[in-house]
């Protein structure tokens, strides 16, 4: 029998999180061998690559705002600073909101936690709005349609300015070239994960063990190329897929996977559509914020390489919760966009009735209860998990963290310098606020 090759930690998942983290440890870790497997061809072709790839420092937790707030801060550090193109374009979030959402306590909240952390913002009203976003319909009054899908009329937008998109796969070729060129392990690609080795520690070869007295531990992992071990951690950064490397084992990683949908129009063809695109005001590009609608959970993001818009929702009660293990679960719907997102949108931005998708994908999101990212070290297993949408924006901070964890730190220093408890995202010794600005 062949021996298992052995290295001193196994990364499993090459998405955002996966090549972040593998960077940091191997960064600050130089004498460990890290071995980075991903069961596509190449890193961050799965949930990464499927993302709306937005990134936004407006949350009313204040641990979602420090995460993605230094995130940010290293990504324009990256793109500014180190000359490395990510296509990061300060668009702006605008959060239309009807007079019900602004004014309720939640919405209040989540101002004063922004002021309280510096989070730079501004508050516009239905009449600069008018003025400002061509051709968005402000008056519902007497529709009869909107009465019955439930629509609300927008009557204040909420900006951030230090908001934007990118290009996700050029932040996972950054990390991922920054990891190989600290590591003498190549990364494998095209190698598919089975399961976690969970054996007894110690091991006293008896048949039948682990069980139940004995102490236990993750030891590495079976692929379908044979078995691979690890001395010190296997990390799992699998997104939607993590449930279905933990379950076996009996670890709950109190995240569900749930299918996400992104839907792609141009505007060159329509001149409304055009207007709207690069609408001026908001920031220096010249073009219309990444745009959530107040109701529905419709939103849209400018795309100005393509000179068109992607259109995604962030529905909840209907979708139903799954592993989100293969690709055949991520097929995108046509019928979805017609029936569900397109009466919505075109109700609200006019421009868009007639317009149908020339391209479409679909990702899966892992989302936790509480809207917050998991971290955690468990009996050998390092779980970095249930981003809930926002792994791009977070990337950098649980990185950092999941490292930090690694070393047995107190405390990761996020970029910038600033500080968060490195098992403060963990599920023993969770400190977090819960999260209510979920798209």
């Amino acid at each position: 029998m062949t021996e298992a090759e052995t290295f001193d930690v196994i990364v499993v998942g090459a998405g955002v999180l996966g090549v972040a983290t593998a960077y940091y440890i191997q960064k600050n870790s130089p004498d460990k061998d890290v071995l980075l497997l991903d069961r596509y061809l190449a890193p961050g072709q799965a949930n990464t690559a499927m993302s709306a790839a937005a990134v936004r420092n407006m949350f009313a937790s204040s641990t979602n705002q420090l995460l993605t707030d230094t995130t940010i801060k290293y990504v324009e550090h990256v793109q500014e600073g180190l000359g490395r193109e990510l296509l990061f374009e300060k668009t702006g979030y605008l959060w239309l909101l009807s007079e019900r959402q602004f004014s309720n306590g939640s919405a209040q909240l989540w101002m004063h936690r922004m002021d309280a952390s510096g989070i730079n913002y501004r508050v516009y009203e239905k009449e600069e709005l008018t003025q400002m976003v061509p051709g968005l319909n402000m008056d519902f009054v007497g529709d009869e349609e909107a009465e019955l899908m439930h629509l609300e009329q927008a009557s204040y937008g909420l900006y951030g300015g230090d908001c934007g998109v990118l290009d996700p796969t050029r932040l996972v070729e950054y990390y991922y070239e920054e990891f190989k060129s600290l590591s003498s392990v190549r990364p494998r690609f095209g190698v598919e994960v089975e399961r976690l080795i969970l054996e007894a520690d110690p091991k006293l070869d008896l048949p039948g063990e682990p069980f139940v007295w004995q102490e236990k531990r993750v030891t590495g992992v079976q692929t379908d190329r044979g078995e691979l071990r690890a001395r010190d951690a296997v990390v799992l950064a699998t997104g939607a897929w993590s449930n279905a490397l933990l379950d076996p084992i009996g670890i709950d990683s109190q995240t569900k996977g749930k299918k996400r949908q992104l839907f792609v129009v141009h505007a060159s063809d329509k001149p409304a559509l055009n207007e709207l695109l690069f609408t001026d005001g908001f920031n220096s590009l010249g073009c219309i914020p990444f745009t959530i609608l107040p109701s529905a959970g419709v939103y849209f993001r400018p795309q100005l390489q393509e000179k068109g818009f992607w259109i995604g929702c962030g529905d909840k009660l209907g979708r139903a919760f799954k592993y989100v293990q293969t690709d055949d679960d991520l097929v995108p719907e046509s019928a979805y966009y017609e029936n569900s997102v397109y009466p919505v949108l075109s109700k609200y931005f006019p421009a868009f009735e007639d317009v149908r998708p020339v391209n479409s994908w679909a990702g899966g999101y892992c989302y936790s209860p509480d809207a917050i990212p998991f971290v955690y070290f468990d009996h050998g297993v390092l779980v970095v998990n249930g981003a809930s949408g926002s792994g791009i924006m977070k990337s950098d901070a649980l990185g950092r963290i999941a490292d930090a964890l690694f070393r047995g730190e107190e405390y990761a220093e996020l970029y910038g310098g600033r500080k968060i408890k490195a098992d403060a995202l963990s599920i023993k010794h969770r400190d977090v606020e819960v999260e209510s600005v979920v798209i």
